[in-house]
């Protein structure tokens, strides 16, 4: 260990030592206003930092106190808003079902429209295929007969050539 280490460890001893023989020597009522001094300090400098904060917490805190009082305006006031927002909330769950229910009839309808549409696009489809198949059926016995006459023509051919050949 260094010097300088042994010198900070013996200063933190007598320090300790120190604040225990204090604590033998103060009383209950001594810590507790330091206490109440330590927490008016942090509150000072908590107001500082934010004052706007700190304003709104008091008059949050007034109304809170002024509302457990029974002729308050505070509780007056607040008795009357609920009201309003009684009312305003049922209009407003009204008008919130009407619209849902405006909501549910219209969605049916456009099912409805949807699947008609539906039924005549497939038969639209069905249509179309029913004559592409009839057309590819019909081009496919033309090619049929046209194989069948290039391969008679081809047959007849080598018939004459093997003849030739024979001869």
């Amino acid at each position: 260990m260094t010097d300088a280490k042994r010198q900070q460890l013996k200063t933190r001893v007598a320090v300790g030592q120190a604040r225990n023989r204090d604590l033998g020597r103060t009383t209950i009522v001594d810590r507790a206003g330091e206490k109440a001094i330590e927490a008016k300090d942090k509150f000072v400098e908590f107001a500082k930092e934010h004052p706007i904060a700190t304003v709104a917490g008091g008059v949050a805190i007034g109304i809170l106190v002024s509302g457990l009082f029974k002729r308050s305006p505070t509780r007056k006031l607040g008795n009357a808003a609920a009201k309003r927002a009684g009312t305003l909330a049922a209009l407003g769950a009204e008008f919130a079902l009407a619209y849902a229910q405006q909501a549910i009839a219209t969605a049916n309808e456009v099912g409805r429209e949807g699947a008609h549409k539906l039924g005549e696009l497939g038969d639209t489809v069905g249509d179309t295929a029913r004559t592409g198949g009839r057309a590819a059926l019909d081009r496919a016995g033309d090619l049929t007969e046209a194989a069948r006459a290039i391969t008679l023509d081809a047959g007849k051919r080598l018939g004459r050539a093997l003849r030739n050949r024979i001869n």
